[in-house]
């Protein structure tokens, strides 16, 4: 049967030069067998068969799958207490993988709703809570996604740039949120040619300008202002000139207007000479009056939607200038704001003319926000808020929540942004602790309780943006204080592939090189999907052997033992030269084993295979 070394030998970036007797797939990286562990089947509940049956290779160290929620739900007690049992019998350490859930609240639709946040707290709440059981002595590591499903929110890419040209970083696109509705949006590349504000006479080069995100930001913020003020005063001035042309047209005072459309008729101050012209045109005035008051009544509503958003955004940014011009308003026009305000055209107007003006000279309110600072801010609470509840269930033991890259392209993949969204968390769970442990402490606790989980295939994918091996390493570079632990794929940048280390381009030495200076000594758990997809049926085998001969780990405890390279001349297992080592057929035809014996004693069953190795209908 073909193993994985005759039909696949990796990339060409990490083979052995020519020249070299060793000649397997390398990253030029060493690592212990004793701190790379690997995942479980996400697919099934069962974990605890999987746990069992990936014992098998001799790993030190297992982690319950990144299942769904569903999965996880119906993974049962008593298995998550005897995975304990059997981490402690065999030595074996765990982490978990929790549920992809989107923390933020953003639902799949599209939207953002606090229930949404509310449900993903609990749903990782509980999978921290019961992730305890499999290790109550320790801190087990529980890996959660930083989104799900979002894609990058500030979109860049590596490009050659004709006007400069430079292979340049350039931002494409960026996503907003109108928080007051949760309505979500893009911000795309635009050309933008009309002179700048700001910009000296004769500075018009008739080129477009650079894309620059914060700018059009600015500008949809003023767009959509003018818009609200636009509808406020469009609806006021139309049912002013409808209330006003009745009353010039029927010489009727402020008083009959208002009984007019409080639907009280009283034409007493009508003047005589038109009172009976207004009495037989009384049905046209009506609904003329309707028409004006809907109008009035449409301003009167969105003046207060408008109003409540510009002082609530006056106070969030601390705008003691605009606070006080609006505070100044609301004192002016309170005595007018009574019940049947709408059915009162002079305090009405009043009312809506004082308030477009008063709105029109406040600072434009940032009606939209970047998605980015929003999903940081809302994702961090739910993070915060399952360690506290971790910590304060578990004190000591509480498990670690290590917040993970998701693949390249996704919201909150790159290192600068994980690691704002960890320092956010942390700022938070400090703030929620430090009444009941002091500031000091709640700090300790919070860069204990919450870290990084760095998956190394998710950010090789940075390359299908441009991006190059010299960035990928940077990146690791920049989130290596906050990692606790570590995904292992490899791929070639392209593609969400999951393949054993070694056989894509993924810069393993220089990135834990990075990671070790600055302390990093987690686990390292070979995520290798694609490869039990395609090859664990097919005489691929287990992804651990060639992700170990990759790391070119010890054979044997001590650092100072033979490793896999040394063990280059042993047939397939190592070289694929040499055939399978130890077939069967040897002990065929020399008797070196139980297949010649009787079926009675164990020997060989017609058809099926040896007696010890298991029932006939397995």
């Amino acid at each position: 049967m073909a193993s994985y070394e005759s039909i696949y030998s990796g990339s060409d970036n990490f083979l052995i030069p020519k020249e070299s007797s060793q000649k397997y797939i390398s990253t030029g990286y060493q690592s212990s067998v004793s701190s790379i562990g690997m995942a479980t089947d996400p697919r099934t509940a069962n974990q605890l068969g999987e746990l069992n049956a990936k014992l098998n290779p001799g790993m030190s160290h297992l982690e319950v799958g990144g299942i769904s929620g569903s999965v996880f739900d119906s993974i049962p007690e008593q298995h998550l207490d005897e995975m304990r049992r059997l981490g402690k019998l065999t030595g074996v350490s765990a982490s978990v993988h929790a549920p992809i859930v989107e923390a933020s609240g953003i639902g799949e639709k599209g939207g953002w709703e606090e229930s949404n946040r509310l449900g993903a707290e609990l749903e990782l709440t509980s999978a921290l809570l019961r992730s305890h059981r499999i290790d109550p002595k320790g801190n087990i590591s529980v890996t959660v996604h930083s989104t799900a499903q979002l894609p990058e929110m500030i979109q860049k890419t590596k490009a050659y740039n004709p006007e400069t040209k430079k292979i340049e970083e350039m931002t494409t696109a960026m996503w907003v949120i109108n928080p007051e509705t949760g309505k979500i949006g893009p911000i795309e590349y635009a050309k933008r040619y009309f002179p700048e504000e700001g910009k000296k006479e004769g500075e018009f080069t008739g080129k477009p300008r650079d894309f620059r995100p914060t700018n059009e930001l600015k500008k949809l913020n003023e767009d959509t202002w003018t818009s609200q003020l636009s509808d406020i005063n469009r609806h006021v001035t139309y049912g002013e000139d409808i209330l006003d042309k009745i009353q010039s047209n029927y010489k009727i005072s402020g008083d009959t207007m208002n009984s007019l459309m409080k639907g009280k008729i009283n034409f007493d101050n009508v003047n005589a000479e038109e009172f009976d012209e207004a009495k037989k045109n009384l049905k046209s005035i009506q609904k003329d009056i309707t028409h004006g008051q809907i109008y009035l009544q449409d301003a009167y509503r969105n003046l207060k939607n408008v109003f409540d958003s510009a002082y609530a955004n006056a106070i969030k940014s601390d705008n003691k200038e605009d606070m006080k011009k609006l505070k100044e308003y609301a004192e002016k026009v309170s005595p007018l704001i009574k019940e049947g305000i709408d059915k009162n055209p002079e305090a009405l107007t009043e009312v809506l003319d004082k308030g477009v003006k008063v709105l029109q000279e406040i600072k434009t309110p940032q009606i939209w926000k970047p998605l980015q600072d929003f999903v940081v801010e809302k994702s961090a609470e739910t993070f915060a808020n399952v360690a506290v509840k971790g910590f304060k269930k578990f004190g000591d033991t509480a498990p670690i929540l290590n917040i993970e890259n998701p693949p390249a392209g996704g919201g909150l993949s790159r290192a600068e942004d994980l690691k704002v969204l960890i320092e956010k968390a942390r700022e938070t769970f400090v703030e929620k602790m430090k009444g009941e442990l002091g500031s000091s402490e709640a700090k300790n606790q919070a860069e204990k309780l919450i870290g990084a989980t760095w998956d190394v295939g998710h950010i090789n994918m940075l390359r299908k943006k441009g991006y190059t091996e010299k960035d990928i390493v940077k990146q690791s570079e920049i989130i290596a204080p906050y990692v606790k632990h570590v995904h292992l794929s490899d791929n070639f940048g392209l593609d969400h592939t999951e393949l054993p280390m070694g056989m894509g381009n993924v810069p393993m030495k220089e990135i834990m090189e990075k990671l070790g200076q600055k302390g990093f000594e987690g686990k390292k758990i070979i995520e290798a999907g694609n490869w039990w997809q395609y090859f664990s049926e097919k005489g691929g085998g287990n992804p651990f052997r060639p992700s170990i001969e990759a790391f070119d780990s010890p054979l044997y405890s001590m650092k100072a033992g033979a490793t896999w390279s040394q063990m280059g001349n042993y047939g397939s297992y190592f070289s694929g030269n040499l055939g399978p080592v130890n077939p069967a057929v040897h002990h065929r035809l020399y008797g070196a084993g139980f297949e010649n014996l009787p079926m009675e004693l164990g020997g060989e069953i017609p058809g099926d295979r040896n007696r010890f190795s298991g029932t006939p209908n397995q």
